[in-house]
This record gives C-alpha cells, sequence and structure tokens, in this order.
C-alpha cells in the first residue's frame, strides 16, 4: 500500500474519537497494524487518489469503519479528505477495558484533514454510551471537540439530542454514608 494511502487511513481512524472520553482508545489504537478488506481497490498516487469498493472494512485496533465505498484524497502525499458512502456508511470504536463505545452512522461520513473535521451527512446518527445525536447532518470539530447538527427543512427532519447527566447518588450510597441522605435533603429544600 502507497505511504500516502497508509498515513490517510491512520489519519482518519486517529479522527474517529468523537467524545474526549474515548481520546485515551486511539492511543492505544494508533500503534496497532490496519487491516483493509474490500471487494476491489484502486490506488493512484500520481493522482493522490485511493479507492476501495464494495463491503469495505478497515480495522485499526479498537476502531472499525465500514462502507459500501471508501475514498481517500491526497496533496504532496499529505491526506486532504477520506469519504465513506454506504448504507448506511458506520463507524464503531471500542473504549479499552468497559463496554463503552463510540458509535456513529451515516450515507456518507466525511473527514476533512485541513478543518480537523468529521461531517456526516444524510440520515447522521452519533452516540457514545448512553447519550446521542441524529439530524440530516452533524459536523464534529475534532480540534474544539465541538458538534453541530442540522436537520432537513425539506424533509422536516428535526436534530434529536438525548443527553444523560450524571445520575444521582443510590440509595445504598446513602445508607453507607448518611451524611449524603441530609446533604440530599438540604439540596432539595434549596430547589
Amino acid at each position: 500500500m502507497p505511504r500516502n494511502s497508509l498515513n490517510a487511513l491512520i489519519g482518519f481512524l486517529a479522527c474517529l474519537a468523537l467524545f474526549p472520553a474515548q481520546s485515551h482508545a486511539i492511543d492505544v489504537d494508533r500503534n496497532q497494524p490496519i487491516e483493509i478488506e474490500s471487494d476491489s481497490a484502486t490506488i493512484d498516487d500520481s493522482q493522490g487518489l485511493s479507492t476501495y469498493r464494495g463491503n469495505v472494512l478497515i480495522k485499526q485496533g479498537s476502531t472499525k469503519l465500514t462502507a459500501d465505498n471508501i475514498t481517500v484524497f491526497a496533496k504532496d502525499r499529505s491526506v486532504t479528505q477520506i469519504v465513506a458512502i454506504g448504507s448506511p456508511a458506520t463507524f464503531n470504536q471500542q473504549d479499552p477495558g468497559s463496554d463503552d463505545a463510540t458509535t456513529g452512522q451515516a450515507e456518507q461520513i466525511t473527514y476533512k484533514a485541513e478543518e480537523a473535521v468529521l461531517i456526516f451527512s444524510g440520515d447522521a446518527k452519533l452516540a457514545q454510551t448512553t447519550n446521542s445525536f441524529s439530524g440530516d447532518r452533524i459536523e464534529y470539530d475534532i480540534m474544539r471537540k465541538a458538534i453541530r447538527a442540522k436537520g432537513d427543512e425539506s424533509t422536516g427532519t428535526r436534530v434529536k439530542i438525548q443527553y444523560f447527566p450524571n445520575q444521582p447518588t443510590t440509595p445504598t450510597e446513602d445508607i453507607q454514608n448518611p451524611s449524603n441522605e441530609a446533604e440530599t435533603s438540604t439540596n432539595e429544600d434549596k430547589l
């Protein structure tokens, strides 16, 4: 595999850490070998273009990207963009040492290297543990760890966000630490 294609895949897979809690999983995966499976592959180093078609699966450690087609664009041997198209295109990154995972899917997943942005387009969904986002388009700014979601006015699709804040203490904790019970009732009185 040409060096620019390998660098492109490493860069894209490294950017799949969509939430801060997952960032340590990227460090673990970064040194893992990259495996690519597809029905066909076309690599044109002179054009800076690599195309993988048919049941494409890219794995690196705990990170997986699947799509019907994946195209890697490069300029001067540096990745500029990666486009994954599928029905849907999906990714999954397992958090090492736990059952937590970051998952996403869309008709198209685009990584723009210069802006360090992942764009999920067409019935986009993004989730980590119990928190989730959905809409026609979801943009994730990797550097700022910022998400922007948008619905589709023509179809009436709206953005949906499901967020679960930290859960209150359990009754078992209150029994084991009676001072928590007093604080809880005091806090409730203030509300």
